[in-house]
């Protein structure tokens, strides 16, 4: 990039598509550190890598207005319509995510319980008797995606074009701008019907919300569904996938959820911790120090909440699963007003797979000669085999 140099600077490159490696293993290496500036080989200006937890929260949390989410991609990306809310800034922030606010409250997502359960036990049951599975293409992907569509009013036999689509968008930057194309035709033509006959689920509150006393434009709805379609599809199957693998090699933890299940929503929330999957990019909309670094304004921060939320000046054993730990602050649904609406639904989603599949199963192992694949993006294991005697499931 043209202008001042940027210091300290580092070799980096950010994990995208597919991976040999755990990328959880891969950024441990970068570590909680100074932000550092890289001129990566995967993007043609450089960018900013933010690692520490303080440093994380206050970019996200941004009191002052310092930091951007608008055209804030890494690589950059020309996208024809933006992501909302995610790609907005204050006020319109607020404004747009008035629209969903309401449908995301406990109120609204905890009589989903018992739905949840049942669809959960469906799929375990599904497969249980053969002794063996693969996690990720039969339990992981499939549970969230029968309550998502559910819930946000998709029709279910449509459910593995969306998943598609979703793992497509979130794991292969290059083919962002044609499935974001696709997508909102998608939830364009369902929103147009749930304007005319609006139903009890998430995209007729969309399609009949309002901004400022108005009715929502088709064009803001659109954009607006389209960025939850993709927020339902992909990171917490990558949540249950990251918990389950841990838990086989980990037996003594299984074995306290599978005894007291009441522990499971503390499990949860250090899963969560542990296993960050979302790294946000934010962009300076002037000079600002973060830490001890200066930042200049147009640059690009790239913000590993893995990293982050394994940071031992925030963490006590920040490098170990503790189902005991009194305080978790961490942000694996960031913080500030981008902070994820969904994050209810998705604690409520998680609790019941792993209680749902303890009950079931609570015995399980990797094959010995298993080998796994993962993803970077969001960061997800593309294949997790288990298997387990059927006597003792």
């Amino acid at each position: 990039m043209s202008g001042p140099e940027r210091s300290p600077v580092k070799q980096f490159t950010m994990l995208a598509g597919p991976q040999p490696e755990d990328p959880f293993e891969v950024y441990a290496r970068v570590g909680s550190v100074q932000p550092f500036w890289t001129d990566s080989p995967s993007d043609v200006d450089g960018y900013w890598v933010v690692t520490r937890y303080a440093d994380v929260r206050k970019v996200l949390r941004n009191p002052d207005g310092a930091f951007s989410s608008e055209e804030a991609f890494i690589p950059k990306i020309s996208m024809p319509n933006p992501m909302l809310p995610t790609e907005s800034d204050p006020p319109d922030t607020r404004k747009y995510r008035s629209i969903l606010l309401s449908e995301m409250t406990p109120d609204k997502v905890d009589p989903l319980e018992p739905r949840m359960r049942e669809v959960c036990a469906e799929i375990i049951d599904s497969f249980r008797d053969r002794g063996h599975c693969d996690v990720v293409t039969d339990f992981a992907r499939e549970y969230p995606i029968r309550i998502f569509v559910e819930f946000f009013g998709l029709p279910p036999e449509r459910r593995e074009e969306f998943r598609n689509h979703a793992h497509t968008f979130l794991h292969s930057p290059p083919q962002r701008p044609t499935t974001w194309t696709a997508i909102r035709t998608i939830v364009a033509e369902e929103l147009a019907s749930k304007r005319r006959s609006p139903k009890r689920d998430l995209l007729s509150a969309i399609a009949n919300g309002e901004i400022d006393g108005e009715l929502i434009d088709m064009e803001t709805a659109t954009n607006i569904a389209a960025t939850v379609f993709l927020g339902g599809l992909d990171t917490l199957p990558s949540n249950i996938a990251w918990s389950l693998r841990y838990l086989t090699t980990h037996p003594k933890l299984r074995s306290q959820l599978v005894e007291d299940p009441s522990l499971t929503p503390h499990a949860v929330e250090e899963f969560l911790r542990f296993f960050s999957v979302a790294n946000p990019v934010r962009r300076a909309v002037r000079d600002v120090e973060v830490g001890s670094t200066l930042i200049r304004g147009g640059d690009r921060l790239f913000l590993i909440m893995g990293c982050a939320d394994r940071d031992e000046a925030e963490f006590e054993d920040a490098g170990c699963v503790r189902f005991d730990r009194a305080v978790n602050r961490h942000i694996a649904f960031g913080a500030g007003g981008h902070r994820c609406l969904g994050s209810h639904l998705a604690r409520h989603e998680l609790v019941v797979a792993l209680n749902g599949w303890h009950a079931k199963i609570p015995e399980y192992r990797m094959p010995k000669d298993a080998t796994l694949s993962f993803n970077g993006g969001v960061l997800a294991i593309a294949s997790l085999p288990l298997e387990w005697d059927v006597t003792n499931a």
